[in-house]
């Protein structure tokens, strides 16, 4: 044997000393080779409930089942597959078959997730996705990021894992018009992040019970108003430079500002008060502010919208069930039009692309109501949600996505891993019926995807 050929050697044996206990080399495990045969043989009968669900390739895998994704890339401890296999209920039949796995084959399986879920080639699914959805899960201090074309989750975003607190409570998110970075407010820890695509942490900044976020698609900004969940907080609003993370505070001199929009065109920031009937038109140059009067009781102001042409407004009541409507074709001086009766608890409305509809959420109902923008009238009711809160609507205006709260398990868990489940619910626009619904982390709260 030669020098070289012996140094060769001498050197692969001190990397395989080094490896850790029981971690396969990197390109020793392949997919097809150790993977899928394990999956195939000793796991096939724990995934008997997932119709749909094909164990024929890895593609068929991670496409996933009738229900929603079985592996999460990178999240072995969030996959179906591992749940399963460790987390399942004495009480289900199921347990029994999760039982008489070896922990090494799990082992196996829960490394090769971690490690990316990667196929022969080393690529990892979903990596070139284009429409991107974030939803917060309130009560786990996760974000879920969404495929909006392939409808399963494909990451997940854990805070804990990047030191922030259990009961960071990440509310709502923005995404920035080309995707390249995406903003979560946190209302336990009092911070707004920032994220690449990637899902790495860029930057961070502290206000106090952050809520609703607004980000304007052609500046270099971000709004923020404050939680439902803060009782006095103070009577501003947070304005981020978001290349810099640099935040100016502004007077809005409203009780607990929360409902939030931005008009693109006009130069113009709308905030509205949860304890009052009033709402402000804010000017962010000059600081100067206009104040507004909704006629009425107490109706609790959710959350704006604008329409995608700028010249409509609308907005929820919480406590009345009223969706109102603004002209905002002058962005200066929002001027009310009509009022409909939508419901009980209208949370977060959402216009279709072209601005024909109004989608939401009636938190109390357990619905989502679609308004016919020109008619002013209701033109469907869906059933079926559980505490629906946010709403977004996928880019090509053929799905929308509705996040429900499901604290009171009105959507029942398909499996008992021991906690209620958020839920997304996924609407078809045309035949306004629930084509698929994911389970996520407890409390599903805010959704964020890129709007153009």
């Amino acid at each position: 044997m030669t020098r070289h050929r012996l140094e060769i050697v001498i050197l692969a044996a001190c990397i395989t000393s080094l490896a850790p206990s029981g971690v396969e080399m990197a390109g020793a495990q392949h997919f097809s080779g150790r993977i899928l045969p394990l999956l195939q043989e000793k796991f096939a009968p724990l995934l008997e409930r997932e119709t749909g669900l094909s164990l024929e390739s890895w593609e068929s895998l991670m496409a996933g089942s009738d229900f929603g994704e079985v592996v999460i890339p990178f999240d072995a401890e969030g996959s179906l597959l591992i749940k399963l296999a460790t987390e399942l209920s004495d009480d289900d039949p199921l347990s029994a078959v999760a039982a008489a796995l070896d922990p090494d084959d799990i082992e196996v399986v829960r490394r090769w997730i971690d490690q990316g879920a990667r196929d022969d080639d080393g690529v990892v699914a979903y990596a070139e996705a284009k429409n991107l959805l974030y939803a917060c899960s309130q009560g786990a201090a996760t974000i879920s990021v969404i495929d909006m074309d392939a409808q399963v989750v494909i990451r997940t975003v854990r805070l804990e894992e990047l030191g922030f607190t259990p009961d960071a409570r990440p509310h709502h998110t923005a995404v920035e018009p080309d995707g390249a970075h995406w903003y979560v407010s946190l209302i336990g820890d009092d911070k707004v992040l920032k994220f690449n695509r990637e899902n790495e942490l860029v930057g961070q900044l502290t206000f106090e019970r952050p809520g609703m976020l607004a980000l304007h698609p052609d500046e270099d900004l971000l709004f923020i108003g404050r939680s439902m969940k803060a009782v006095n907080p103070p009577r501003r609003i947070g304005l981020i430079r978001r290349s810099t993370m640099e935040i100016e505070e502004f007077d809005v001199f409203i009780a607990r500002p929360h409902a939030l929009a931005v008009h693109r065109v006009g130069g113009r920031a709308y905030v509205g008060s949860l304890a009052e009937n009033h709402f402000v038109t804010l000017d962010w140059e000059s600081g100067h502010i206009e104040l507004s009067t909704i006629d009425g009781p107490t109706h609790t102001l959710v959350q704006f919208a604008v329409s995608p042409d700028g010249t409509v407004m609308v907005v929820g009541g919480q406590l009345t069930g009223n969706l109102f409507f603004f002209d905002t074709s002058d962005p200066n001086n929002p001027t009310i039009t009509d009022t409909l009766t939508v419901g009980a608890a209208p949370w977060h409305p959402v216009f279709s692309p072209g601005g024909q509809y109004v989608w939401l959420g009636n938190k109390m109902a357990g619905t989502a109501t679609v308004v016919d923008v020109k008619s002013r009238s209701v033109d469907a009711v869906i059933e079926g949600l559980s505490q629906p809160h946010g709403a977004v609507m996928s880019p090509d205006g053929r799905r929308v996505f509705v996040s429900n709260n499901n604290l009171a398990a009105m959507y029942p868990a398909r499996y008992d891993f021991g906690y209620t489940p958020g839920v997304i619910t996924i609407i078809d626009a045309e035949s306004r019926a629930v084509t698929k619904s994911l389970e996520v982390g407890p409390n599903a709260t805010g959704l964020g995807t890129a709007t153009r």
